[in-house]
C-alpha cells in the first residue's frame, strides 16, 4: 500500500515531456498548426491573386483597343468624318488611360512594388505617354482637322502599335508568371504541410503503439489472469509516464492481492481445520451424551469416553476416578484403552490427583464431577510441565465433566427413586397383607380355637359343622384375596407411554367378556406423569374395571381421561350397570380400601358414585407432580 501511494505521488511529478498526454498533444498541435498555416497561405494566395485574372483580361482588352485605335485612324473618307474620328479617338484615349491608370493592372503593379510586373507596367506607361499619346493628341485637341493630319497620325501610329502591343503582352506575361509562381508556392506549402502532417501522424501512431496500445494489451492480459485468480502475471512496461505508473501500480496491486489471497487461503484453511475440529468435538459430545443416556452407566462406556477424549484432545495422560455412590472416598480408576495399568497409590483420600491437590506448575489439573453438592469423582489431566491446557481443550473437558456429572447424578437419583418406590410398594403390600390376609388368618385362628373348644365340650355336630363352614368361608375369602393381591403385585408398566398402557388394559378387559364392551376415551394433552403416578393410576383403574366386570352387570364400560383447568387430571371408570350401594365396603373385601390408599399416595381424591340406579362412576382426580 505504501509503495502504491509512493508511485502515485511520483506520478504527479512526471516531467512535462514524458507525459503521454503531452507527447500526443504536441504532434496534434503541430498538425493543427500546419493545417492552420496551410489554410492561411491558401487564403493569402487567394487574396493576392484575386485581381490577377481581371488584370490579364484588361490587358488583353488594351491590346484589342490599341488595334481598334489603328483602325479608327484609317476611317476618313470612308465611313466617318474627321470630327467624329477626333471624338472617337478622345473616347479611346480616355478608356485606355482609365484601364492603364485606374484598373487592377495598376493595383497589381503597386502591390508588387518592385519586380517584373512593375517594370513592364512602367514601360507600357512610358511608351503610352511618350510615343502613343503625342501621335493623336493634335487630332484630339484641334478644331480644324484635316485628312492629311489623320493620315500622318495613322502612319506614325501604325509604326508604333506593334511595339506598343508587345510591351502590353510582356506585362500580361509578367502578371501570368507572377500568378503561376504564387500557385506553385501554394502547392509547395500544401505538399510540405501534408508531408509534415503525415510525419506527425506516423509519430503519433508509433508512440501510441509503443506507449499506449501494447501496454494496454499487456494490462488486459494481466487483468484476464487476475480475473481467474492468477496473480503471478506482471506487466513489462516501465515507462516514466501515466501508463508506466498504471502498470507499476497494477503489478504492486497483483503482488498485494497475491499476499492477501495467500493470507485468506491460510485463514480459510485454519477456519476449516477449526470447523472440522468443532465438528469432531460436537460429534464426540453427542456420542458421549448418547452413551450416558443409556442406563446403567457401565465401565466399558466410560472407558470408551475417556479413550475418545484422549484421542481428540491429544493429552498424554487422562484418568477418570468415579464412585457409584455420592460423596464417598473410594474411587474406581477408569483409564483409556491404550493406557491400562492398575492404580499403585492405594490411598484415595490422599491421592495427588484429587481436585483439592492442585499442581498447575506441573501441568496437572483435576475437574470435579459433582452436582448439587454431591461428588461422584473427578477427571485427572496431565499435559506436562509448562504446558497448560488450551482454551478449547479446557472447554471440551468441562463439557464432558458436566455430562458425567449430570448422568451420574441422574443415575444416583433414579436409584434413590427406585428405592423409595420399592419401600412405598412394600409398605402397601404390608398394609394390604395386614388388612386382608392377617385379619383373615386371625379370624380363622379364632374359628379353629372355637372348634377346638367345641370338640372339648363335645358339642353337637351341628355346632361343629357350622364352625367348620365359617372356617371354610374364611379360607376361601383369604385364598381369593391372595390371588387378587398376586395379580396386583405382578403388574408391570411395559408400555412406553401411559396412553398405550391404558389402551392395553382396555383391550385386555374387552377380551375378558364377550357380553361387555370396554372402550377408552383419552382426552389428555401434555400430561407428564411420574413412574410412581403411572403405577398407582393403572392399579386403581384395573381395580375399578375388575369390580365393574364382576359386579356391575353392565354391557358397556368406559374409561374417560380428561384434564381440567389448573392441570387437574381426572380418570373415570363409568359403567351402565345396576349401580352400587351406599356402603360398598364389605367384610373380607379390601379392594376399595386399597384404591383409597393409592389415591392418597398421589395426593388425589377417589370418588365412587351411583348414577341413580343406572350404573356406577369411579373417578380419581389429582394434579401431577410435574405441575406442582
Amino acid at each position: 500500500m505504501v509503495s502504491t501511494m509512493t508511485k502515485m505521488i511520483a506520478g504527479k511529478k512526471l516531467r512535462f515531456s514524458q507525459s503521454i498526454a503531452i507527447q500526443v498533444l504536441i504532434p496534434m498541435v503541430v498538425i493543427g498548426l500546419l493545417a492552420l498555416a496551410s489554410m492561411l497561405i491558401s487564403l493569402l494566395v487567394t487574396l493576392n491573386t484575386q485581381h490577377d485574372a481581371e488584370a490579364i483580361n484588361i490587358a488583353g482588352s488594351m491590346r484589342m483597343q490599341s488595334y481598334r485605335i489603328a483602325v479608327l485612324l484609317q476611317q476618313p473618307n470612308k465611313d466617318m468624318s474627321e470630327i467624329k474620328i477626333a471624338e472617337a479617338l478622345t473616347k479611346e484615349h480616355q478608356l485606355f488611360s482609365q484601364k492603364l491608370y485606374q484598373s487592377s493592372i495598376s493595383k497589381a503593379a503597386e502591390k508588387v512594388g518592385r519586380g517584373g510586373i512593375k517594370q513592364r507596367y512602367d514601360e507600357v506607361v512610358d511608351n503610352w505617354e511618350k510615343n502613343i499619346v503625342p501621335i493623336f493628341s493634335t487630332i484630339m485637341s484641334g478644331s480644324q482637322i484635316s485628312t492629311e493630319q489623320i493620315s500622318n497620325a495613322s502612319n506614325r501610329y501604325l509604326s508604333q502599335v506593334d511595339d506598343h502591343v508587345d510591351k502590353i503582352n510582356s506585362l500580361v506575361l509578367s502578371i501570368q508568371q507572377n500568378t503561376e509562381e504564387k500557385i506553385e508556392l501554394l502547392g509547395v506549402y500544401e505538399g510540405l504541410s501534408i508531408f509534415l502532417s503525415f510525419l506527425a501522424l506516423v509519430f503519433i501512431v508509433m508512440r501510441a503503439d509503443q506507449n499506449l496500445v501494447k501496454p494496454l494489451k499487456d494490462l488486459v492480459r494481466a487483468a484476464e489472469h487476475t480475473s481467474v485468480g492468477d496473480f503471478s502475471y506482471r506487466t513489462y512496461y516501465e515507462g516514466v509516464n501515466e501508463i508506466g505508473l498504471l502498470c507499476s501500480t497494477f503489478n504492486d496491486m497483483s503482488a498485494s492481492l497475491a499476499r492477501h489471497y495467500r493470507k485468506l487461503e491460510d485463514l480459510v484453511n485454519d477456519k476449516t481445520a477449526q470447523l472440522q475440529q468443532t465438528n469432531q468435538i460436537l460429534d464426540f459430545l453427542y456420542n458421549t451424551a448418547q452413551r450416558l443416556s443409556d442406563a446403567p452407566i457401565e465401565r466399558d462406556k466410560l472407558a470408551d469416553i475417556v479413550t475418545d477424549l484422549k484421542k481428540l484432545t491429544g493429552i498424554p495422560q487422562l484418568s477418570l476416578c468415579l464412585t457409584s455412590e455420592a460423596s464417598t472416598e473410594k474411587y474406581d480408576l477408569i483409564l483409556p484403552s491404550d493406557d491400562q495399568h492398575p492404580c499403585d497409590i492405594g490411598d484415595c483420600v490422599n491421592c495427588f490427583m484429587r481436585p483439592d491437590n492442585k499442581h498447575p506448575e506441573k501441568g496437572e489439573e483435576s475437574f470435579a464431577i459433582e452436582d448439587t453438592g454431591e461428588s461422584f469423582g473427578f477427571l485427572y489431566v496431565k499435559t506436562g510441565e509448562n504446558l497448560p491446557l488450551e482454551p478449547w481443550q479446557k472447554r471440551l473437558i468441562e463439557s464432558v465433566v458436566e455430562h458425567l456429572s449430570f448422568a451420574m447424578a441422574l443415575q444416583y437419583r433414579e436409584g434413590l427413586s427406585r428405592r423409595l418406590m420399592l419401600f412405598e410398594e412394600r409398605s402397601i403390600i404390608a398394609r394390604e397383607l395386614h388388612d386382608s390376609l392377617a385379619q383373615s388368618l386371625s379370624y380363622m385362628k379364632m374359628q379353629v380355637a372355637r372348634i377346638a373348644k367345641l370338640f372339648e365340650r363335645k358339642a353337637p355336630e351341628e355346632d361343629v359343622r357350622e364352625g367348620l363352614e365359617d372356617l371354610q368361608q374364611g379360607m376361601n375369602a383369604a385364598y381369593k384375596h391372595l390371588r387378587e393381591l398376586l395379580t396386583t403385585f405382578r403388574l408391570k408398566l411395559d408400555a412406553p407411554t401411559l396412553y398405550l398402557a391404558l389402551k392395553a388394559t382396555v383391550d385386555e378387559f374387552d377380551k375378558m367378556r364377550d357380553d361387555i364392551d370396554v372402550v377408552l376415551d383419552y382426552g389428555l394433552g401434555h400430561c407428564p406423569l411420574s413412574a410412581n403416578e403411572d403405577i398407582h393410576v393403572l392399579q386403581i383403574i384395573r381395580e375399578a374395571m375388575t369390580n365393574a366386570v364382576k359386579h356391575s352387570k353392565s354391557d358397556r364400560i368406559e374409561l374417560k381421561c380428561e384434564q381440567q383447568d389448573g392441570h387437574k387430571t381426572i380418570f373415570s371408570v363409568v359403567d351402565n350397570g345396576v349401580g352400587i350401594s351406599d356402603n360398598p365396603y364389605k367384610e373380607h373385601h379390601y379392594g376399595l380400601s386399597t384404591m383409597q390408599e393409592r389415591a392418597k399416595l398421589v395426593d388425589g381424591e377417589l370418588n365412587i358414585t351411583s348414577n341413580n340406579g343406572d350404573g356406577t362412576t369411579v373417578s380419581l382426580a389429582f394434579i401431577p407432580e410435574a405441575f406442582n
